[in-house]
């Protein structure tokens, strides 16, 4: 069979639709559970494959967490380098699209990320692996920032960054919790665009 026949309607090999099943529904278990409450059942039952497709494609949950962990990863850093690519000054907004833009990765990878904090494999090499991946995450953003500053801001750039970032999930779970009624999703992004707009302007 030709790839083009294996094709599904999004252009996808049925594999390649098989594996992200499996990614978003571990996406899902692993943000209800956490790692160590997961269980290959509450994968393959989420995703409606079964335990052979699964082992086909992962030899184990941990290899899935740290592929699933790898994949956010890669969408963070992607969202954090797109904010130096603003106009110099950006727009407050230009800097509000990209708020909303950070807001949309933490609605997919959120829940799973915060979840992760707390339980997540012990091995040492992937704990340091991870704080590697938010050290260079945090820093991308912070030299962001630093290139749009109308002034050289005084913090280094991984203290910046994480900062900002801090601000923004915290922000954004407070909404998603709707812990405090009266701020609606989209005032939350103005109110937090006119902060980072603030910032730049030293």
């Amino acid at each position: 069979m030709s790839a083009t026949a294996s094709d599904g309607p999004a252009g996808r090999r049925k594999s390649d639709r098989t594996r992200e099943a499996i990614l978003d529904s571990a996406r899902i278990a692993f943000a209800r559970k956490g790692f160590s409450g997961v269980t290959i059942r509450d994968i393959t039952d989420l995703s409606g494959i079964n335990r052979a497709s699964f082992y086909y494609y992962f030899p184990d949950k941990t290899e899935l967490f740290i592929e699933l962990g790898t994949t956010t990863y890669r969408e963070a850093l992607h969202v954090v380098e797109s904010f130096a690519e603003l106009d110099h000054p950006p727009t407050r907004t230009a800097i509000q699209e990209w708020v909303n833009n950070y807001f949309s990765y933490l609605d997919r990878n959120g829940a799973f990320v915060i979840r992760s904090a707390d339980d997540a494999p012990q091995d040492p090499k992937f704990r340091a692996a991870v704080t590697r991946a938010h050290g260079r995450t945090a820093t991308a953003l912070g030299e962001g920032i630093a290139k749009l500053s109308v002034r050289p801001p005084e913090a280094e750039p991984v203290a910046l960054g994480l900062s900002v970032m801090a601000m923004l999930e915290r922000t954004w779970l407070m909404v998603q919790h709707n812990e405090i009624p009266s701020a609606s999703r989209d005032g939350v992004a103005r109110a937090l665009s006119e902060l980072i707009a603030r910032l730049l302007a030293g």
